[in-house]
């Protein structure tokens, strides 16, 4: 029983260890991106490295794999990336545009980019693992995410709502945040 018990600490360790690690690479990999252009490469090499991790490679240096797949996809996971970005800048640019009216007309317009924005988040939660697991160009990949939105609404939305929720928790509770400094 002590046994079961003390192995099952080492695992939870080691991957804890893991997801410490991949963290600290992706925030390294973005700041050398000038966070710009380093954030969704490194989003990307991220999400391979777990997808790696959960095909059972775990043997494999992670520095390497990680630095690996930042340097295979820059440009391409940027390209893509910019895409989604501009989406989203007009999205938030037409919102912010329509809270200056208040005629019933724009109310429904507003509205309707509200329910457009929440399926452009959905499209953003499925888009990063769609990415690492097919090889596809730009507009594909967005044509397929969509698809995959709409085809498992319950998963998105439940993907959505926990990334809130880690959100709302951090920013209510920020000593959950590991700390960059050292206490004296």
């Amino acid at each position: 029983m002590a046994q079961g018990w003390k192995s099952a600490f080492v695992r939870f360790t080691e991957w804890f260890s893991r997801l410490a690690y991949i963290n600290l690479l992706w925030i390294g990999l973005t700041l050398l991106g000038l966070v710009v252009f380093g954030f969704i490469p490194a989003t990307v090499a991220m999400f391979a490295v777990m997808r790696k991790w959960q095909k059972g490679n775990l043997n494999e240096p992670v520095l390497q794999s990680f630095w690996g797949f930042y340097r295979k996809e820059f440009a391409k996971s940027n390209s893509t990336g910019s895409v989604l970005v501009i989406i989203g800048y007009i999205l938030y640019a037409d919102i912010f545009i329509l809270n200056f009216d208040e005629s019933l007309t724009m109310q429904i317009l507003k509205l309707l980019l509200f329910i457009l924005a929440f399926v452009y988040l959905m499209i953003l939660a499925f888009f990063f693992p769609a990415y690492v697991h097919f090889d596809m160009k730009w507009y594909q990949y967005l044509k397929m995410v969509t698809l995959m939105v709409f085809a498992a609404p319950l998963q998105a939305v439940l993907m959505l709502l926990i990334g809130y929720g880690m959100f709302f928790l951090l920013a209510k509770m920020p000593i959950l945040v590991v700390p960059v400094r050292k206490f004296d």
